[in-house]
């Protein structure tokens, strides 16, 4: 996904190309999405830079899959609230993950709510809540 393509940042269509790249696991896409000082809060860390945020999910991604499907998005070029499923499948034995232990082959979803603040057409800051386990 090249970012690029789509000019139009907190647009859906912007959204949904920072989604794709996520679930193709397509770091150099996904990680264009992130401003160098982004702040990320959620259930899992709470990480301060883009870096920080890009060895998360390079973690994350090497023990579990992730997939991410977009249930309502709300956007302008400075806010973005989306509503989120997020699957996770663990790929090994992970006792101590940060949302509780899971086992190799469990599946686990949730519903998610997260709050973007984009600036000069990046993520400088990411917020998310779980609102249900599914």
């Amino acid at each position: 996904m090249n970012r690029t393509a789509i000019s139009d940042p907190g647009s859906r269509p912007w959204f949904e190309g920072y989604l794709n790249a996520f679930n193709a696991r397509d770091y150099d896409g996904f990680g264009a999405f992130y401003a160098q000082d982004v702040a990320f809060r959620g259930q899992a860390a709470s990480l301060d830079g883009r870096d920080a945020v890009m060895n998360f999910y390079r973690d994350v991604h090497r023990r579990l899959d992730e997939h991410i499907d977009l249930l309502g998005y709300v956007g302008s070029p400075s806010l973005a609230a989306a509503e989120i499923r997020t699957t996770l499948v663990a790929r090994e034995d992970w006792p101590d993950f940060p949302t509780g232990p899971l086992e190799k082959g469990d599946r686990r979803q949730s519903i998610n709510f997260a709050f973007y603040d984009i600036g000069n057409g990046l993520f400088t800051r990411i917020r998310s809540a779980r609102f249900a386990r599914l």
